[in-house]
């Protein structure tokens, strides 16, 4: 055992949350709502998610499939190594373009505006 904490996605309870399947993943053993978080949506093929907004700021990272986002009335195709961030109060929601993929991506949560797009006067190889 090497004293590391790790969540194990066997361990992770999914639940339906917004039209998919969703494994909060951080905080530890948290099934509800959170201030900050990371969790794992799971969008089955030729299915959406229910159009949604919340306080919080939201990234996306597609870990695998393609299919289309609408963040806000603006819609655009997403792939397998896609990130987004969806702004706090801003309507948004995914659509599984495929018949037989899941469509899977990574959400991390934040009441904060965190990863927004450097700024172009920062120095490259700043803080990680």
């Amino acid at each position: 055992m090497s004293g590391i904490p790790i969540q194990r996605r066997e361990d992770a309870v999914t639940q339906e949350e917004y039209g998919c399947a969703f494994r909060r993943i951080l905080p530890w053993q948290s099934s509800g709502p959170s201030d900050t978080g990371m969790g794992v949506c799971t969008v089955a093929p030729g299915t959406a998610t229910t159009p949604h907004s919340h306080e919080d700021h939201e990234h996306f990272y597609v870990v695998r499939g393609s299919g289309r986002v609408e963040v806000d009335g603006v819609r655009t195709d997403i792939a397998a190594g896609d990130a987004l961030v969806v702004g706090s109060y801003l309507t948004h929601h995914f659509e599984n373009a495929s018949d037989t993929e899941e469509l899977e991506l990574v959400s991390v949560w934040s009441l904060g505006a965190f990863g927004e797009k450097p700024d172009a006067a920062r120095a490259p190889g700043g803080i990680r």
